[in-house]
């Protein structure tokens, strides 16, 4: 009897257990860096700030100018609240819910602005664009302070479309912005430390 109370004393101190806490993080995502700072609103709710560094890239091939190879990186902001629904059911099983460790459900708005935006050339550029996403995810934590995250969402996009319109009068191109709307997934990977 000693021995099982040793070693279940043992085990609930190796794998801690707490409901939402306060984090502040860095992280890495597939093509990105950021950072969060996550506040803990109840016991299982959450608000998440973050301020990401991330972009993407295309490779095209075609027979006019040849093979290109493209870039963008950028800003982005986001905040969103989170419900980590499955807290209970993790401790019951005696499962790790340190460090926000849990599945979650959340309502994320995001905005990209122009800032600090770098790219293999001219013709690259962003038009400030947000979007309004449901996501599904899940977060774990390892080794202390390290963490792992998936995500993924649908949602509202709304993003500024560059036209160009012919000036009969002038008989000239002239250029305008139209804000558009439409669906985005929100898909996303990412591993970081919790300071």
């Amino acid at each position: 009897m000693k021995k099982l109370l040793f070693t279940f004393l043992l085990s609930s101190s190796l794998f801690a257990q707490e409901k939402a806490t306060d984090l502040f993080n860095a992280n890495i995502s597939v093509i990105g860096i950021g950072i969060q700072y996550e506040k803990a609103l109840s016991d299982n709710f959450t608000a998440v700030g973050s301020l990401d560094y991330a972009g993407g890239f295309s490779y095209s091939n075609n027979d006019f100018s040849g093979s290109d190879f493209d870039y963008i990186l950028t800003t982005s902001l986001s905040l969103e609240g989170r419900y980590y629904y499955n807290f209970d059911r993790r401790i019951g099983k005696g499962r790790n819910t340190k460090n926000n460790s849990g599945n979650y459900i959340a309502l994320k708005g995001n905005f990209i602005p122009d800032w600090l935006t770098a790219s293999n050339g001219d013709r690259l550029n962003v038009n400030p664009q947000g979007s309004l996403t449901v996501n599904y995810g899940l977060k774990r934590s390892f080794a202390q302070n390290f963490f792992y995250e998936f995500y993924t969402g649908l949602g509202l996009a709304f993003y500024q479309e560059d036209k160009l319109n012919w000036d009969n009068e002038l008989q000239n191109y002239n250029s305008s912005k139209k804000t558009e709307i439409g669906t985005t997934i929100d898909l996303g990977f990412r591993v970081g430390y919790n300071f």
